[in-house]
């Protein structure tokens, strides 16, 4: 597990950033630091950063690292893997998906979602609080009625424990859908349910498709509001 979870992170992050320095060039992906010698490659003890311009890290924009309440002394530090990519504009500016995923080194991650656009020379996050588990979809979908901006979609599966379901049975899903408000100048989260059915997990499937099953349902909520 830690040594695919280490390749995959060295590829991810080769790949990220080669893509935006070529691409793109006002800005780079750094992931998050291990302690050198560490063979916990999988658990990086910073978070991975994006960072405005060609060196430096002076403007560079950080996903907050959640701590579990005590007595505990884990802390989601997403430093893994780190992406970004151009999913639309805002006001002349480009807006960034930046993820980075936490993992533990168990059989779960943790990813944070930000969607960034540039103020006054710094990243700003537009989103609220979204993180998602590797058991969950998310998807920028165009809904011109709805909004000029791409929206975001996302889907995370519902552990019923007292079920007795497995990690990766078949799940219900939470269905998230966040749409930009002028007013606030930010993303806010416009839908929030839970499916009546339940989805192939990573049991039974390759990648989790849950979003474009409930896309009819989501529409629809949208035209009640």
């Amino acid at each position: 597990m830690r040594r695919r979870m280490r390749f995959k992170w060295i590829i991810g992050v080769l790949l990220a950033n080669a893509c935006l320095l070529v691409g793109h060039g006002q800005y780079r992906i750094l992931p998050g630091k291990t302690i050198p010698g560490d063979f916990e490659d999988c658990d990086p003890k910073t978070p991975a950063r994006i960072c405005l311009g060609s060196n430096g890290e002076e403007h560079c924009y950080l996903p907050p690292s959640d701590k579990l309440p005590p007595p505990s002394e884990v802390a989601y530090i997403f430093g893994l893997e780190p992406k970004a990519k151009a999913v639309g504009r805002l006001n002349g500016q480009d807006l960034t998906l930046f993820t980075a995923t936490y993992s533990g080194c168990g059989s779960g991650t943790l990813t944070h979602f930000s969607l960034l656009t540039v103020r006054e020379g710094k990243f700003v996050n537009l989103l609220p609080n979204v993180e998602l588990t590797n058991q969950s979809e998310y998807k920028i979908w165009r809904l011109p009625l709805v909004s000029s901006l791409p929206v975001l979609a996302t889907a995370d599966f519902i552990w019923g424990m007292k079920a007795g379901e497995t990690h990766f049975a078949h799940h219900r899903y939470t269905i998230n859908l966040y749409v930009f408000d002028a007013k606030s100048g930010k993303y806010l989260r416009r839908i929030e349910y839970e499916t009546t059915k339940k989805y192939p997990g990573l049991d039974d499937a390759d990648e989790i498709k849950v979003l474009d099953a409930e896309k009819p349902a989501i529409l629809a909520k949208l035209r009640q509001r």
